[in-house]
């Protein structure tokens, strides 16, 4: 700093006015700070207040800025709800239609299996690899086929896979055994001539053909209308009816009036003979005589689940 004592009047040395002007670049050093420094402090409160111009505002402004982005992300969400329970909705109805078409495709690839195979000797190797084929499918498959792949199994397992003409022989050939039995029993007179006597105790005559063929498909699948076949149809025959005729001898006695040549009546007991034949027919269901055999097979259920499709074949009788 400058002396105190110095006067402009008096000449100074050279020393001293180096001093000096050192003093006094030191003077200027210090103001040029601080001026710099109050500068700089009222740039960064301008900058605060022109960012910040009123602080409630922008806190107002920030609030709103959040509240409506809460709002677009509920809006979103609900939007993309709504979108998802619609497309389940319709995926659902897409499902429902394919598996009632598969339903009805199952049924017809059925059919068609069964009417390629009921007239050849190798239908039950066919029908196996079929079987193959839809359980192999049925692990790729989506839940549509799988419901196509039961369908079909269903079907082909319930079903008769023996040919029509074979299966109505079957029922013909027992059919003609009750005729026979029917017609033995009308004419019991002509075959036991002379009984004085003849009584009927007689049960129905008749039976189920699905039954029939219900037992002989559970136990054979795809049969022919053979020996075998034949011996089977006549062992439920003799199983089903009980025919019993009992000859009953009787020694009876008459008593009547005779009267001799004098006129004399007298009173005579005549003993005599008399025959009484009773028929006794017991009948049983076809069910009734072939249940223990199906279940000792283990086909039982089989047996039930053809009765109850009628083996697909409603209308062959």
């Amino acid at each position: 700093m400058i002396d105190s004592e110095f006067n402009g009047n008096e000449e100074l040395s050279e020393e001293e006015t180096k001093a000096l002007l050192k003093s006094s670049k030191k003077a200027i050093k210090k103001a040029v700070i601080k001026l710099k420094e109050h500068q700089d402090q009222k740039e960064s409160k301008l900058k605060f207040k022109e960012g910040n111009p009123n602080s409630k505002l922008n806190e107002k402004k920030n609030s709103s800025d959040t509240i409506s982005q809460a709002q677009r992300k509920s809006a979103v969400k609900e939007a993309m709800k709504k979108a998802h329970q619609k497309q389940q909705v319709k995926n659902a109805e897409k499902k429902r239609k394919a598996a009632a078409t598969v339903k009805d495709a199952a049924e017809k690839a059925g059919k068609k299996v069964i009417q390629a195979v009921s007239s050849s000797k190798w239908g039950i190797l066919i029908i196996i690899l079929f079987l193959i084929v839809f359980m192999l499918f049925t692990t790729l498959a989506t839940s549509c086929s799988s419901s196509f792949v039961d369908s079909g199994t269903a079907y082909i397992a319930t079903s008769y896979m023996t040919s029509d003409e074979d299966l109505i022989a079957c029922n013909e050939q027992l059919n003609n055994r009750e005729n026979e039995l029917r017609e033995y029993i009308d004419h019991i007179p002509d075959y036991y001539i002379d009984w004085n006597e003849y009584n009927y105790y007689i049960d129905d005559i008749g039976h189920d053909p699905y039954q029939l063929l219900s037992y002989l498909s559970a136990m054979k699948v795809n049969f022919k209308y053979d020996t075998e076949i034949q011996e089977m149809i006549n062992k439920v025959y003799d199983s089903m009816y009980q025919l019993d005729i009992e000859s009953v001898h009787e020694v009876r006695s008459e008593t009547h009036i005779e009267t001799d040549a004098d006129g004399n009546e007298t009173e005579v007991t005549v003993e005599y003979d008399y025959f009484i034949l009773n028929v006794r027919l017991i009948s049983r269901s076809i069910e009734e005589v072939v249940i223990q055999e199906l279940k000792d097979a283990g086909v039982y259920d089989l047996y039930l689940a053809m009765m109850q499709t009628k083996g697909n074949k409603p209308d062959l009788f």
